[in-house]
This record gives structure tokens, C-alpha cells and sequence, in this order.
């Protein structure tokens, strides 16, 4: 199978990783070991390390963020009150309201 003239075929690499989801494989290069990860057999990100034990320890990483979004993506509803709460939480300023003439991207100033 592959996946695209710029990327390596997967018949070539060595599988690290695979679930009923994901599938991660790593080649070694010489100079360091490029991998690649597939989400539902398409491509979705690569990237190298030093070794192969670094690649897995690489691609554990990534595939935990991608878990997340799945998670995420999973739970019904809109996130947004919850993602408005964690942003106050750690001190972000708020955008200004629409009501007014102001911009959404400037914040808010005291005036």
C-alpha cells in the first residue's frame, strides 16, 4: 500500500504500533528513523527520532493527543462554556463583546 510518492511505502517499514484504529511503522535510515502513522489506513503525520526505541516512545506521544481529540470529538454537546472556563482559569483575557464597534480579536481593556 502506498501511501504517496513522498512517502515511504508501508510494506517497507517495521510496525510499531497497532489498534483497531491506529497503525505506526518506522524505517531506519542510517541517520535517524523516520516514522508514520495511519489513522484508519490513511496518513495522517510522520516525523524522525535517533533510535527505534525513541520512534515508539514518538509515536506514543502523538498517538495520545490524537486519543484526545477522538475522546473529544466523541462526547456529545458543545464544549465551549467548559473551554471558556480552562482559558479563565489559566488567565486569559476574554474577547470583547460583539455588541460594540470593536473588533473580536482585540481584548478587552479597562478604560
Amino acid at each position: 500500500m502506498t501511501l504517496s510518492a513522498e512517502h515511504a511505502t508501508v510494506e517497507q517499514g517495521i510496525l510499531i504500533h497497532a489498534d483497531s484504529r491506529y497503525a505506526a511503522y518506522t524505517m531506519d535510515l542510517d541517520y535517524m528513523w523516520r516514522w508514520e502513522i495511519l489513522r484508519d489506513g490513511e496518513f495522517i503525520q510522520e516525523g524522525c527520532s535517533l533510535s527505534q526505541d525513541s520512534a515508539r516512545e514518538a509515536v506514543a506521544h502523538v498517538l495520545s493527543y490524537f486519543r484526545r481529540q477522538d475522546d473529544a470529538a466523541a462526547t456529545p454537546g458543545d464544549n465551549s462554556l467548559e473551554i471558556k472556563r480552562l482559558l479563565r482559569a489559566i488567565g486569559t483575557p476574554e474577547p470583547i463583546n460583539d455588541k460594540n464597534d470593536k473588533t473580536k480579536n482585540e481584548l478587552a481593556q479597562p478604560e
